[in-house]
């Protein structure tokens, strides 16, 4: 009997390991067709495909790759400055950001800091905090509102004293104060950043009445509710869907249904910024609203990708978004599909993406190949 099970385990480890190089090999050959697509975009005629190709090739560390981005970030289109800015946050490989921070110390370029603050706002990164800091003396006040933002967002070492030296200083502009405070909700402050958060007036103008809209979302009380109702009547788009937001995330079932109308048939900005705001909703209710959007709805491209994006943030199951997204008619919401899956790295949909390697959408294949890099590693 020992003898036969000795032979079933030697059995079995031959077999792991014919599978696991079998595997591996599979990986390293699709790998290499996502790294061919990026190596295509990069000698199309189109600046747009060469940026998402070179995007892809920085990871394993190309140097042409490296150095087109490098050039974009000067570049006096500013679509493409923006690409090129958007590209190296996104890369792991440390020169991506080491291009940026040297490319800041040497340039007075102010649409280079505006388009850089605002993308750190949209996806914080905890090893610029130090960075965002320097961007808080900027007199740009776009750039200190959405440096600001990503601070908050963000994890470091000095984050709670830091934030509390703001919040406690009278002197410094309303919204850099709201920030502070939101960003002091769960630290040993949470009762004061509370306090000031409800306390927020009107005349402390409409980002600072937003960041309050978001702010109280994350206690309820008779408090926060009263003064949701009030932000709900403001003369700002952006207000009244962040309260409204935040009502739904207490469960308020008006709210809830109010948001779902917006996001289904709502016009201009207005659905997109709704979408959006599902990214703070606890999993239950985000869910639940996604779901109805995707039986009942047919979501235009801003609407539809924002609504995916989203879902970067939320920790329920993503599969019914993630099927809906790849198998929609719109290609742009596929190209959001194929980008969520390689930003949670989600291996499940790896065979599911591969055929996009030849899509005839250049975005949906370029975004194919950075999510089989993202999914596989850059060292399979």
């Amino acid at each position: 009997m020992r003898i036969y099970q000795a032979l079933n385990l030697i059995a079995l480890s031959v077999f792991l390991l014919v599978c696991g190089d079998v595997y591996a090999s599979d990986n390293q050959s699709f790998k290499e067709d996502a790294l061919q697509v990026a190596r295509d975009l990069m000698a199309s005629e189109s600046y747009y495909d060469q940026y998402q190709g070179a995007g892809i090739l920085v990871e394993i560390g190309d140097k042409t790759a490296l150095q087109l981005l490098a050039d974009g970030l000067a570049d006096t289109d500013w679509v493409l400055m923006r690409s090129a800015i958007d590209q190296l946050l996104t890369v792991e490989h440390p020169n991506g950001l080491d291009l940026l921070y040297r490319y800041a110390d040497i340039t007075d370029d102010a649409m280079f800091f505006k388009f850089l603050s605002e993308s750190l706002a949209s996806r914080p990164r905890d090893d610029l905090a130090d960075f965002l800091v320097d961007l808080l003396e900027s007199e740009d006040t776009w750039v200190k509102k959405h440096a600001m933002q990503a601070l908050a967002g963000s994890e470091f070492a000095t984050k709670e004293k830091f934030m509390k030296r703001l919040a406690d200083n009278t002197h410094e502009d309303p919204l850099t104060r709201a920030y502070a405070f939101y960003a002091l909700l769960g630290t040993a402050h949470d009762d004061y950043a509370k306090e000031m958060l409800v306390g927020i007036t009107d005349n402390w103008g409409a980002d600072a009445l937003e960041v309050q809209a978001v702010g109280i979302g994350s206690f309820q009380s008779q408090l926060t509710e009263k003064r949701l109702t009030e932000l709900r009547e403001a003369s700002t788009y952006k207000i009244q869907i962040a309260a409204m937001a935040s009502e739904a995330g207490f469960s308020n079932e008006a709210a809830t249904n109010d948001l779902l109308a917006i996001i289904a048939h709502g016009k201009g900005l207005d659905p997109s910024v709704a979408a959006a705001s599902l990214s703070r909703l606890p999993n239950a209710r985000v869910t639940y609203i996604t779901d109805e959007l995707i039986r009942c709805c047919d979501l235009g491209s801003d609407t539809g990708t924002r609504l995916v994006e989203a879902w970067e943030k939320v920790s329920a199951d993503h599969s019914a978004i993630v099927e809906w997204a790849l198998n929609n008619k719109n290609a742009d919401i596929r190209m959001q599909g194929v980008w969520l899956v390689g930003s949670k790295r989600d291996k499940k949909y790896l065979k599911a993406i591969l055929p996009m390697l030849k899509s005839s959408d250049e975005g949906v294949k370029g975004m194919a190949a950075w999510s089989v890099i993202k999914i596989i590693g850059k060292s399979s």
